[in-house]
């Protein structure tokens, strides 16, 4: 035996013959090509191509009866929500005006009128010079309150607001400080021609009579003035206008209302 020559060893079959190997051809390539083909495809799922919802919120189709029942069931449970969240915005708008306005003025309640006074001492770098608070008080309001009623105390009152829409100038801020005071934002002048339009308000008031059930009525106004140069928010500003407005009424023997 040549040990050098490698000889071909043949696999014995269960028959005990041997078992010829034979080279591949065209044919056998194109057995194996047929039997992959007859082969059923592998399974998909379900939700191959589809998708539970669409653009907008739109359900898509596709779904099985069981998964629409689901989502079905889910949209009747989210729906009162939706409506109650709507109302429950209504209510927020409806409360913020209430907030923002006065109940029977033409003009912002306090609350307003306070966040007004905030925005403008925030942005005192771009205002020369510095604008100026006054407090309008009518001194005898409380005396028409008690001859005439509650009814004419809101007719004067109304008078007022449109005495000092009148006069003032369109970038001044007037509101309701509740009560009988008024404030006014005076962004034009400074403090000395601030205080000259406090004195002009108080005339033109007094010189502009009310009259309501019981006749003309002579109404008495009082006003302090406080420069925003030296305030360090809307209630330190507020209570310096209110105490150049106690001296004055202090000084000149008004009653106060």
């Amino acid at each position: 035996m040549d040990v050098n020559r490698a000889d071909a060893v043949t696999p014995v079959g269960t028959g005990g013959g041997p078992k010829q190997e034979r080279k591949r051809g065209s044919e056998d390539d194109k057995q194996d090509k047929g039997a992959k083909t007859d082969q059923a495809p592998p399974a998909q799922s379900p939700w191959t191509g589809t998708e539970a919802f669409a653009v907008d919120g739109m359900l898509a189709t596709g779904m099985t009866p069981e998964i629409q029942k689901i989502v079905d069931g889910l949209a009747r449970q989210i729906e009162p929500l939706r409506a109650e969240v709507e109302r429950a915005r209504g209510r927020e708008a409806h409360f913020k005006e209430l907030a923002e306005k006065h109940s029977f003025l033409p003009v912002p309640g306090r609350r307003e009128f306070l966040r007004e006074l905030a925005h403008v001492l925030n942005n005192m770098q771009h205002l020369t010079p510095p604008p100026n608070l006054a407090v309008l008080h009518i001194a005898n309001a409380d005396e028409l309150r008690r001859r005439d009623g509650r009814h004419a105390l809101d007719g004067l009152l109304n008078h007022v607001c449109q005495v000092l829409d009148g006069m003032l100038h369109p970038t001044d801020v007037v509101g309701s400080l509740g009560g009988n005071d008024f404030g006014v934002i005076l962004l034009v002048g400074n403090g000395d021609r601030a205080r000259a339009k406090a004195r002009e308000m108080e005339d033109t008031v007094r010189n502009t009579p009310f009259t309501g059930a019981g006749g003309p009525f002579a109404v008495e106004a009082v006003a302090g003035v406080a420069t925003l140069a030296s305030a360090t928010n809307a209630d330190a500003a507020l209570a310096a206008a209110d105490r150049d407005l106690v001296n004055r009424l202090q000084g000149s023997g008004a009653a106060a209302g």
